[in-house]
């Protein structure tokens, strides 16, 4: 004979505590679990982002890297030989440069008859500046000061406090402005001037023109005497004033 369960009376507790305490612990374990499966899953697509765009970034390194050489330049055989360089120059007769041979005074007779070209012309002859070692020109057939140009120079001065004057003339130092032309070409024969020379008050060079730049221009040849009236600086600018004598050299 089997005994049937009492009911529970009236007031007694429906469910016991403790089972409550398990119900709720069996949710809170489901709700982490859920969240972490979440997260898990999230973090496997951003490692798989990662993954793609370092594939990418490889890819493409590796395409710069087996990417062909630029094409040579139009015109330029790779293959061939090495340019070479251009030929120098002729030295011209102005500051700078070696002496033109042409204007040697070895075949001038120093007792023909040098007639006057011009004199007592004065020339004020400013530097690029002092410590500047590019220099102011002059032409000495006219004469006249051709500021740096090159082209139809004699004699060059640079730098300041005296500076220098520079020339690729047959020259020399001459006692004075009173000296001959044959005391000119006498002395470039023996003791011929060295460029570049520091200038001084009351000095005198002889300088020889070129005789082909001469013909090349329709002009004579001439020996010029200038001499040294003073040397100054003016705003750090080199000054240089002299006086110019030209003979023309016989044919």
């Amino acid at each position: 004979m089997t005994h049937q369960q009492n009911p529970l009376p009236p007031g007694a507790p429906g469910v016991p505590k403790s089972r409550k305490n398990s119900g709720l612990l069996l949710g809170v374990t489901l709700v982490v679990a859920v969240l972490g499966l979440v997260v898990g899953v999230a973090g496997v697509a951003l490692a798989s982002m990662a993954l793609g765009r370092s594939d990418r970034a490889v890819s493409l390194a590796g395409s710069v890297h087996s990417a062909p050489p630029p094409p040579a330049p139009t015109g330029l055989d790779p293959t061939g030989p090495a340019p070479t360089s251009a030929a120098p120059s002729k030295p011209t007769t102005g500051s700078t440069g070696g002496a033109d041979p042409s204007a040697t005074p070895t075949e001038i007779d120093p007792s023909a008859q040098f007639s006057v070209a011009y004199q007592g012309q004065h020339l004020r002859i400013r530097s690029v500046g002092c410590g500047y070692s590019n220099s102011t020109n002059v032409d000495l057939d006219e004469p006249r000061i051709l500021g740096t140009q090159d082209k139809g120079a004699e004699f060059g001065y640079n730098n300041c406090d005296p500076g220098q004057v520079e020339s690729a003339l047959p020259f020399a130092q001459v006692s004075g402005p009173t000296a001959t032309p044959a005391d000119c070409l006498e002395t470039i024969r023996t003791d011929p001037g060295r460029s570049p020379i520091a200038p001084a008050a009351k000095m005198t060079l002889c300088f020889l023109t070129s005789q082909e730049a001469a013909a090349d221009q329709g002009i004579s040849q001439k020996l010029v005497f200038v001499t040294v009236d003073s040397v100054t600086v003016d705003n750090r600018i080199g000054v240089l004033n002299v006086t110019a004598k030209a003979w023309t050299v016989p044919n």
